[in-house]
């Protein structure tokens, strides 16, 4: 069988638990048959460097390691390789009452995270909510605009922090 290489990006500051979720999640697309290509082959990690960098640097490094065979990732059936990662992005649930929302509602759901997450002072400098707003939420009787439930909100334009994980390494496929 051959080997294919790979890269994961898993929010999250643990290790241990961002590689698990992104295991799970590969095994999830691509079922437990073997053989997928991906971090789903994987059952443990060594982390590479502990100083978070920006996702494409990471990236980058990741390939230049494959590329010279470093010997901690160079084995399909050896660990994969994890740096941190330094983003601006980071995602938050927030829950909207009867309380928060106006009379007919919110104009749209990017106005009500918006509106909810400067009212609570959940904002850091620079951030705004991005595309892909998801939750469950009731709409008003009458306008049918979004009024009460639970959102979760991705958010970007924050200063870098350290967020996740790169996962890599070569898998068999």
């Amino acid at each position: 069988m051959g080997a294919e290489f790979f890269t994961t990006y898993r929010e999250g500051t643990d290790a241990k638990a961002a590689f698990k979720a992104a295991r799970e999640d590969a095994l999830y697309e691509h079922g437990h048959r073997g053989y997928t290509g991906t971090i789903a082959e994987k059952d443990e990690f060594t982390v590479i460097d502990t100083t978070p960098i920006r996702l494409d640097d990471a990236e980058r490094k990741a390939g230049e390691l494959a590329d010279a065979g470093d010997p901690r990732i160079d084995n399909k059936r050896g660990p994969a390789g994890a740096l941190p990662v330094l983003t601006g992005e980071r995602t938050v649930d927030i829950t909207i009452t009867t309380a928060d929302a106006p009379h007919g509602g919110f104009k749209s759901l990017e106005d009500a995270a918006a509106q909810i997450l400067a009212k609570r002072g959940l904002l850091r400098e620079g951030e705004k909510p991005a595309y892909g707003i998801t939750g469950a939420y009731e709409r008003h009787p009458i306008t049918g605009r979004p009024y009460t439930g639970t959102l979760n909100v991705p958010l970007k334009g924050g200063p870098l922090e350290h967020t996740g994980w790169l996962f890599f390494g070569w898998a068999s496929c």
